[in-house]
């Protein structure tokens, strides 16, 4: 009974965040994927928290029409996709995005651990998750964050992240500058920031 309870709680809550978004469009032109329970003022949020404005699986298409949005952002939420699902997403955060419009990313930066790994950069203040670290090994430094627990499925540099990004059809994929407006400060340390755009043209 537990297990059919857990079963049919994700697409009802899917289904009740769905009807209050048809009773009462909302206003905000910015939305925030894979948010978690923050709230955002202005921002229409959207996670498997009860607490989002609408409580979605970002594994399945995104209950929007195209063109909904000006601004899209997520924060240490790409890493968590193995590549097929990544890449549906990515065309899926495109299509809802209005054209000209800004697609703003941050994930963990796994180029600063390779250095580490590699001994270009001090390892010092980048295994701050404890339950994920193995040990302050070498290859472990790279085991942490690739693998996180089981959480982490892609990882990036700026180079990669740019690419599969204008391969989703973005264009101008270019390292931006942290956002306190937008940015948590807790995840600086280890974060690489983007900011895409969809073509004014398709």
């Amino acid at each position: 009974m537990n297990n059919l309870l857990k079963t049919l709680r994700s697409p009802v809550l899917s289904m009740l965040s769905i009807m209050r978004l048809w009773a009462r469009p909302p206003t905000a032109r910015q939305l925030e994927i894979g948010s978690g329970p923050v709230r955002k003022p202005g921002w229409i949020t959207l996670d498997m928290s009860t607490r989002a404005d609408v409580y979605w699986d970002l594994r399945r298409r995104l209950p929007f029409k195209e063109a909904s949005f000006e601004r899209i952002y997520c924060s240490h939420v790409l890493e968590h996709f193995a590549y097929p699902d990544l890449r549906r997403l990515l065309l899926d955060v495109r299509r809802v995005l209005r054209p000209g419009g800004q697609f703003l990313i941050a994930v963990p930066d796994a180029a600063l651990y390779v250095d580490a790994y590699l001994g270009r950069s001090p390892p010092e203040g980048l295994l701050r998750h404890r339950p994920a670290v193995i040990s302050e090994r070498p290859m472990d430094r790279l085991n942490y964050i690739f693998y996180m627990n089981g959480q982490h499925r892609f990882m990036f540099d700026v180079d990669n992240l740019a690419h599969h990004c204008q391969d989703a059809g973005f264009a101008g994929c270019v390292a931006r500058a942290f956002d306190p407006g937008l940015d948590s400060r807790d995840r600086d340390y280890e974060s690489l920031y983007m900011i895409c755009h969809k073509p004014a043209t398709t």
